[in-house]
């Protein structure tokens, strides 16, 4: 016989099994997102808006970040993200951003904001559109892909977020395209 009261190794294998069920169901929700990276391995991942959190995402790599952000800006009129760039400022971490020259006029861009609070941005004039989007945090992880950062692309548009963590090759070749364009941006009017 066994010594556990009758019936408790049932309740004990019900609820295990009870929460390994939550466990997959929480997994596959939309919103679920994997274990952060450890600081070698290598993890990507994909968020897609309208509603799947991008801009949220984006805010909470930032917060990460404790060396040097650096990001070339399509449209950019997200306070959130804006924000998260001035905290991360203020904590010591390197930011610079180029923007398109559209973003120099843009009545709604985040920019004198951001240099006000000490932040490097520049303009690309070089190029017709400097349609890049996409952030470089410490050397190491990347986060590209189609997402303007703007209330509209979280809220309307069909768009996307690929962020490759601990991959500093490739973010190498990025960082290599940013110090190319990085050389011809300016600084523009205050």
């Amino acid at each position: 016989m066994s010594s556990h009261p009758k019936g408790t190794v049932s309740h004990h294998v019900a609820f295990a099994l009870a929460v390994g069920l939550l466990l997959c169901m929480w997994t596959l929700t939309t919103d679920a997102r994997p274990p952060r990276a450890s600081k070698s391995t290598l993890h990507i991942d994909a968020c897609f808006s309208p509603g799947g959190g991008c801009e949220s995402r984006i805010v909470e790599e930032i917060q990460t970040a404790d060396k040097s952000i650096r990001g070339q800006i399509h449209y950019f009129t997200s306070k959130p993200i804006a924000d998260a760039l001035i905290a991360a400022h203020k904590r010591g971490v390197s930011v610079q951003l180029i923007l398109d020259k559209s973003q120099e006029k843009m009545t709604y861009g985040r920019w004198p904001t951001l240099r006000r609070a000490g932040v490097d941005v520049r303009f690309d004039r070089e190029h017709e559109v400097n349609n890049n989007k996409v952030l470089i945090l410490d050397g190491r992880t990347v986060i590209t892909g189609s997402y303007n950062y703007t209330k509209a692309a979280e809220e309307k548009n069909a768009e996307n977020i690929l962020i490759v963590e601990n991959e500093e090759e490739l973010a190498g070749k990025y960082a290599a395209d940013f110090d190319a364009h990085y050389k011809h941006a300016v600084k523009g009017s205050s």
